[in-house]
């Protein structure tokens, strides 16, 4: 059951991948799609681990569903954080 609920709505989500590589080929993939935004990667220069990009629900469900059967990958929605979990 996906975690991502679908819908038009716009959003930031972190992807995150166990090798720089891979998020780096997907980040690649992509760039062409004016519905994904990458909005900032984490991690050393030229290796991120994760990315946070800015796209609709209903892609990022679908990424999930592709991310799950691949587990390379791995997305989730951007959420602030809190000192406390409040």
């Amino acid at each position: 059951m996906p975690s991502i609920s679908a819908g038009a709505d716009m959003g930031r989500y972190i992807i995150r991948s166990n090798t720089p590589e891979q998020l780096n080929a997907f980040i690649d993939s992509v760039r062409t799609d004016s519905s994904v935004e990458l909005v900032d990667t984490i991690g050393p220069a030229g290796q991120p681990h994760t990315a946070v990009f800015t796209m609709p629900a209903d892609k990022a469900a679908l990424l999930e569903q592709r991310f799950r059967d691949s587990n390379q990958l791995s997305i989730e929605p951007d959420r602030p954080l809190s000192l406390f979990g409040a």
